[in-house]
């Protein structure tokens, strides 16, 4: 009897806690889901990439473009640059005085100043990629493709945390749901002990009748307690998914089971829109275009320059004051390095590829095996809920031949543990088809219709 007084005071405490609990945060499905791909520092590390190849996508674009630098240098020589004309200077000397002119020494100087010890350069130079080999262009393509797989790689893992987010949001209200079964189940055979003891003492049943009531009672009440335990872990492990420093109650409960699909229909969606196998592709054309780059190495590069000197006093005479022209280079021999970067991406192009076939052999392997879970629950959920009202007539006539003196104590038990084990059995079928449903379809990427399924059937 003590137990039972204990028991009864911890679930009247749990049904006040459970009823308004301060310090809790309730969320519906959408908010929760909401929360999650705010939070979740996976999915933001996954942005952040998103970015940073976004970013490299600019910068590919902008590798065809000309890059003008401004160049500025002051120098200072050990001595001025200067050039002996003293030679020059002689033979321009006698030239004269052949023509009978005399030339004063030292009027012709016999040195020329070419570059002071100090100058300054300032100028503007210009440089044009005319042809790179096509490596532009593949840059281009590879930058473009890792941005959508950088994308797709976001819708991936925001399909997996949904995933996730049904099988916790809806495992706590199924551990919810199961806490008032264990509740119901307990209260019943609470009040067939009780009958079981008036009985025994009117003289009416045996006390190996009544010893089996304490008994099924007291398994009941230790089931609740588990029950209550099991609510506790899942509003923790759904805490600890949203990132929540609170405890976090579910406001949508366990709608009616979500409709069942057509196999051919579903798998086709799923091999075109699943997000894994869109940043597989994309990794793919990124991997091919590493290939175009790598063998464009091995061709010549054409570009176009010009320079402008912007300060000109320090300039010498074989020093322009601008320049326009056309450059190409093309390396003939490095060593075999081309050809081994160029066999490299081959190799990852051969990679990338097996991995795709792979994976759609998964995808569609997965759409298989979750059609199959959610047809058995969608199976189970009807035998169960045809069982409920026979089960429920079951053990309202048990009761009543046990009072009668028809029935036994054990047969009241089976029918009262019968009908939780229905109950228990039709909740479990419910989220099991969800949690099947959920992972479906996210796998077509569909994950926002399946939001709006659960709220729709959640109204009903």
């Amino acid at each position: 009897m003590l137990r039972s007084a204990f028991v009864g005071l911890a679930l009247v405490c749990a049904g006040v806690a459970q009823g308004s609990e301060p310090g809790t945060r309730s969320l519906d499905f959408r908010a929760a889901l909401q929360r999650l791909v705010s939070v979740n520092e996976t999915l933001q590390a996954s942005r952040a990439a998103v970015d940073q190849s976004r970013a490299e996508r600019a910068e590919a674009d902008a590798r065809g473009l000309p890059t003008i630098e401004l160049k500025s240098r002051y120098s200072h020589l050990n001595a001025p640059l200067e050039a002996d004309v003293g030679g020059v200077v002689d033979a321009i000397s006698v030239g004269f005085q052949q023509l009978g002119v005399d030339v004063p020494g030292g009027i012709l100087p016999r040195e020329y100043r070419i570059q002071d010890r100090n100058f300054v350069n300032l100028s503007l130079r210009a440089l044009q990629p005319v042809y790179l080999g096509g490596r532009i262009e593949a840059g281009r393509d590879a930058a473009r493709h890792g941005l959508a797989a950088s994308e797709a790689a976001v819708d991936r893992q925001s399909a997996e945390l949904e995933v996730s987010l049904v099988d916790r949001f809806f495992g706590q209200a199924l551990a919810s749901e199961s806490l008032e079964v264990r509740k119901r189940s307990a209260e019943s055979l609470r009040r067939h002990e009780f009958n079981a003891r008036r009985l025994e003492a009117e003289g009416q049943i045996a006390r190996v009748e009544r010893l089996r009531a304490s008994v099924a009672l007291a398994e009941a009440e230790n089931e609740l307690l588990v029950a209550q335990e099991q609510l506790a872990l899942s509003r923790a492990a759904l805490a600890a998914l949203l990132a929540s420093d609170r405890p976090v109650t579910t406001a949508t409960p366990i709608p009616a089971p979500p409709p069942s699909v057509e196999r051919d229909v579903w798998k086709a969606a799923a091999e075109d829109a699943n997000p894994a196998l869109r940043e597989a592709a994309q990794r793919l054309e990124q991997a091919r275009a590493g290939v175009r780059a790598a063998r464009g190495e091995s061709l010549p590069v054409v570009s176009l320059f010009g320079s402008r000197e912007l300060y000109t006093e320090d300039l010498t005479l074989v020093d322009p004051e601008w320049v326009v022209g056309v450059q190409a280079s093309w390396t003939l021999f490095d060593g075999g390095q081309r050809r081994a970067r160029t066999t490299r991406a081959e190799a990852r192009v051969s990679e990338v590829d097996r991995r795709l076939q792979a994976g759609r052999r998964d995808v569609a392997l997965l759409v298989d095996q979750q059609i199959d879970r959610l047809n058995g629950a969608l199976a189970r959920h009807r035998t169960l809920s045809a069982t409920a009202e026979l089960t429920d007539e079951s053990l309202r006539a048990q009761q009543r031949a046990f009072e009668e003196g028809f029935a036994t104590s054990m047969d009241v038990i089976e029918a009262e543990l019968a009908r939780s084990r229905v109950a228990l059995g039709e909740l479990a079928a419910r989220r099991d088809a969800w949690v099947a449903a959920a992972a479906l379809y996210t796998a077509a990427g569909r994950g926002e219709q399946l939001v709006d399924l659960i709220e729709q059937l959640a109204d009903d």
